[in-house]
């Protein structure tokens, strides 16, 4: 089977070879596991070893604190990949503002615009790779769980159909279990993956666990990771 290489040293191999081609990934974890930077890696990947744009959706963070995060740590060259269309950033950042008019709080943009422009995203820059960051803004955000759940899943269907693979980045609330704020998103996803802190070698270092791979034969252990200066690495267990 045709394989999406993530670039991640020694995490393909524990997946088969990448993750599946058009497929949605869960990627959990608490603050500071590295979420943002495992994902950027992903598309940092698809951009400069296999020529495919990537779209980085954010919800939460500003594009400039990710974008000197990533710069700062790696010391990547987003910027050429930026002008060249490889690296596209959509903020998406959602508040909740006065209405002078209706005298109560109202959200800046609602979920069917969310949704609608990151389709206008993917089919503006041909994104075969997708970032959405973090999806747990739009669990919180909205109300609404039915009218969540349903458009989440007409987005993760209109993705698949336009032959992208998409990274759902889920904020893991302290203390807790899931890997998301409502647990469907666990289910609906074809993979899923847990960051975390674990007590190893007699000190805390950050893991990586494959919890769910459809049509894979993945590893079940818990592996150490590592953030170098070249990208995230994968420890042999």
């Amino acid at each position: 089977m045709e394989r999406i290489p993530t670039g991640i040293k020694g995490f393909d191999d524990l997946i088969g070879g990448g993750f599946v081609p058009y497929s949605a990934v869960m990627v959990g974890g608490k603050a500071g596991t590295g979420k943002t930077l495992f994902c950027t890696q992903f598309l940092y990947t698809g951009a400069t070893k296999h020529g495919e744009p990537g779209l980085y959706v954010t919800l939460g963070e500003s594009v400039e604190d990710l974008r000197g995060d990533v710069i700062t740590t790696f010391g990547w060259n987003i910027e050429e990949l930026e002008r060249n269309g490889l690296l596209i950033w959509l903020p998406l950042i959602v508040k909740k503002v006065f209405h002078p008019v209706h005298k109560r709080e109202v959200l800046t943009m609602g979920l069917y615009q969310i949704t609608q422009f990151i389709l206008k995203a993917v089919e503006d820059s041909n994104a075969k790779r997708v970032i959405i960051d973090p999806i747990s803004a739009i669990e919180m955000m909205f109300e609404d769980q039915y009218m969540v759940r349903s458009e989440i899943i007409t987005l993760l269907g209109e993705l698949k159909r336009r032959g992208v693979t998409t990274l759902f980045v889920a904020e893991v609330p302290e203390p807790g279990e899931g890997l998301s704020r409502s647990e469907f998103l666990e289910f609906l996803t074809d993979a899923v993956i847990k960051l975390d802190y674990i007590y190893l070698a007699k000190k805390y270092q950050r893991s990586i666990t494959i919890k769910k791979m459809r049509r894979s034969d993945h590893s079940h252990f818990i592996h150490p990771f590592v953030i170098t200066p070249e990208g995230i690495e994968v420890l042999k267990v």
